[in-house]
């Protein structure tokens, strides 16, 4: 079948006017780079606890969403003009980098960049987290510990500040349990709504591995302990963001406080776990 020329000529009008169309910047991106992440922490957290392990940022400019980029990263942006990002805080959850997500209780970084094509600027994006968190504790192991004498407190093998706490497995044990417990008129355990984002930060380093979990607290006086993530040997301060929302959700009790049990499998001569800056952050009632 022949086509008629008027509309050949158009077809080809169209495709030679739709391969010149490279955007609105020429086809030319300008580069936007992030090193690190800066975390402002709430009043009541001292500097030496402050600490942060944004692995990702997770980036939108204007109504585009750009997907997530591991930290330190560059990439090209096309657009041009004033560009608007709202950059969100990314952590490995459970410490697992093949599960990245936002950080929920933290506020996006918002800012402006007036945009030349090919020019490359640099943000150090900073975080702060959101008004209606409630940080119900940070045990940052400077004057006190409320763990049971399982979990003493040391100036061993310190990072951050002047003391941490550590659990240790002596060769004829086969677990240690550390347990939060009530101290200073009953500060533990502490009540937690299901529905609700609820998250545990903590810094640790351990030659042996050790489980973190919880204690759930029933109307009936019954304890259920659930262990939430089993953490392996690690030779250097690690930060971990463990997600404790479905285990609330699921157990419905009134009250929760945490435990860490240090393990001694077959093969190992026991050992010691050290943990720091252990903090449990959820909405507001």
């Amino acid at each position: 079948m022949k086509l008629p020329v008027t509309f050949v000529v158009v077809l080809i009008a169209f495709l030679l006017a739709g391969s010149c169309n490279k955007g609105p910047t020429g086809g030319i991106p300008f580069y936007l780079k992030m090193d690190t992440a800066v975390i402002i922490a709430p009043p009541h957290v001292s500097a030496s606890s402050n600490t942060q392990e944004i692995e990702d940022v997770w980036v939108t400019a204007g109504p585009n969403n750009l997907g997530a980029y591991e930290l330190p990263c560059l990439f090209p942006v096309l657009m041009g003009d004033s560009v608007q990002f709202v950059v969100n805080p990314g952590v490995w959850l459970s410490g697992q980098s093949g599960s990245p997500v936002v950080y929920p209780m933290m506020n996006p970084d918002v800012f402006t960049i007036a945009a030349t094509p090919g020019k490359t600027y640099t943000h150090i994006p900073t975080f702060t987290y959101k008004a209606a968190d409630s940080i119900t504790f940070n045990e940052d192991f400077e004057v006190s510990s409320d763990y049971n004498s399982n979990m003493i407190r040391t100036s061993d093998s310190v990072k951050y500040g002047h003391g941490c706490g550590r659990i240790t497995v002596g060769p004829n044990d086969s677990a240690v349990t550390a347990c939060q417990q009530a101290y200073l008129g009953g500060a533990a355990p502490y009540p937690l709504t299901p529905g609700q984002e609820i998250w545990v930060e903590m810094d640790y380093k351990s030659d042996i591995p050790f489980w973190s979990g919880a204690i759930a607290h029933f109307s009936d006086g019954s304890t259920d302990s659930i262990p939430l993530l089993l953490i392996l040997p690690q030779a250097n301060w690690t930060k971990v963001y463990i997600k404790l929302s479905e285990t609330v959700g699921s157990e419905g009790a009134l009250t929760y406080n945490l435990f860490f049990q240090g393990l001694n499998p077959s093969g190992f001569a026991g050992g010691s776990a050290y943990l720091d800056n252990i903090r449990l952050i959820h909405l507001l009632n």
